[in-house]
């Protein structure tokens, strides 16, 4: 518990940091409570019990705000400045920093990892890139582990220990989503900058950015405001005991951040690293961060969506639009930037995101008047003779396996006991609807004439 003393340095700090350029100013804007309304609506909705927001226009934080509860046990209010895991938000900071070492020489992106790991050597592993890491293309398994080793040699430890289990296809041939593969870009990263992850992290991307209070580290997370991460539970949301913590994954996906700081984030990369006047970080590594290198089968909806380091950049409408998502036990996460417009939108909940999207919407429109272009997608129809050919197979990432098969004429999807009905959308995409529940999209990409990959939730499947 922080002593009397403490919190008065805190809210000092607190206060200091508010008031700098970049940082909301005193008066609220005019549709500031149309923006609460809609938040409070989408956490009673999503059952969440708290969020902050921020939101930046014309470059500078236009309004930050905190919402329903830090924890629900002790009652205690949200605030805006409190610190919240933000899942795979994380990301884009492993990237930044590795952007970085790249732009001072100190790592090349296209050299075998193994060449800079040298333990490494003598495994498939070895040969992929960091580049392919960090761009999910590395033909990678994905898997999330949120309990784990902890102090900061973990991440060697366990990135040391990887073995070629991890592919399930070549490298270099599609995107597939991979915690794995960002947190040994992380390791690489502190091989080659010759400094643990978390401190080249802070020195390289969150100090110069103004970001005082987001850290890696808990001991030191605890030490500020912060908001537990919740769960459903048998009487209503719980606090995630215990918390969540696996230091070799740190890279993928265990920031701590507030939405303010991680405004400040944005406000740098939207305006070639500067901000408050001062480069926080290269022109450069920005290029390298914010360039599509990968196709990204349905990301997030956009037009021509591509992965670069740690972000999906495509675009929607006329607008360009840099976003991620992020998820960890008892938080969610997302950043959505405009780049043209200098605008971005952060929201960060302790406890289910299916709020997110609305707050997010509503706060782009409220503050500048973006509105997701409304598309007419093709009728879902039954495939015919030679579409069911190109895609009746088997396809597996690991021990996940989905099968296409063909009945009296038509195309189900099995995934473990469940079949779904699959109808085409378009050339490359299968509408899957199951006996119960909502219905879902699976991108496909065809080699010759037949499928050779589908891709589930950003993850891909490879034909056997």
């Amino acid at each position: 518990m922080l002593t009397s003393c403490s919190r008065l340095l805190v809210a000092a700090a607190l206060t200091a940091i508010t008031a700098r350029p970049g940082h909301a100013q005193t008066a609220p804007p005019a549709w500031a409570a149309r923006l609460d309304s809609v938040a409070r609506a989408a956490l009673t909705s999503s059952k969440a019990p708290g969020a902050t927001v921020a939101v930046v226009v014309n470059g500078r934080l236009a309004y930050a705000q905190g919402y329903g509860l830090a924890n629900v046990e002790t009652k205690q209010q949200m605030t805006p400045n409190m610190l919240l895991r933000v899942g795979s938000v994380t990301k884009m900071f492993t990237g930044t920093m590795l952007a970085e070492l790249a732009e001072q020489q100190r790592i090349d992106m296209a050299q075998p990892i193994g060449e800079i790991v040298p333990s490494l050597k003598g495994k498939r592993v070895s040969a992929v890139t960091t580049q392919q890491l960090m761009t999910h293309s590395a033909g990678w398994l994905d898997n999330a582990v949120p309990y784990g080793r902890m102090g900061e040699g973990a991440l060697g430890e366990v990135m040391r220990e990887v073995s070629d289990t991890l592919f399930y296809t070549e490298p270099g041939r599609t995107f597939s989503y991979s915690n794995p593969s960002i947190s040994m870009a992380g390791y690489v990263g502190e091989v080659a900058g010759k400094q643990r992850f978390a401190a080249l992290v802070e020195s390289l991307v969150m100090r110069p950015a103004g970001m005082r209070l987001s850290t890696f580290k808990p001991l030191e997370a605890l030490t500020y405001p912060i908001a537990l991460g919740h769960e459903a539970g048998t009487n209503g949301m719980q606090i995630v005991r215990p918390m969540t913590e696996n230091t070799a994954q740190w890279a993928a996906g265990f920031l701590f951040a507030t939405a303010p700081e991680l405004a400040r984030y944005t406000i740098a990369l939207m305006n070639g690293g500067m901000i408050d006047g001062a480069q926080a970080f290269s022109a450069g590594a920005v290029r390298r961060v914010t360039t599509g290198y990968v196709a990204h089968p349905g990301g997030s909806g956009l037009d021509s969506a591509m992965y670069g380091y740690g972000l999906v950049v495509g675009r929607s409408g006329q607008d360009r639009v840099w976003t991620h998502g992020g998820s960890i036990n008892g938080y969610n996460a997302s950043i959505t930037m405009l780049p043209d417009r200098k605008a971005a939108v952060i929201v960060i909940v302790n406890g289910p995101g299916a709020g997110i999207d609305a707050i997010e919407s509503a706060a782009l429109q409220m503050a500048v008047g973006y509105a997701e272009p409304k598309v007419s997608a093709p009728a879902p129809r039954e495939a015919n003779a030679a579409e069911r050919a190109a895609l009746v197979g088997r396809y597996a990432q690991g021990r996940n396996v989905l099968e296409v098969l063909e009945q009296d004429g038509a195309l189900t999807v099995k995934q473990g006991v469940a079949v779904m009905t699959a109808k085409l959308v378009g050339p490359n995409e299968l509408l899957v609807t199951p006996p119960q529940g909502a219905a879902r999209h699976i991108y496909v990409r065809s080699e010759n004439g037949r499928a050779a990959y589908l891709y589930a939730g950003s993850r891909a499947y490879a034909r056997q």
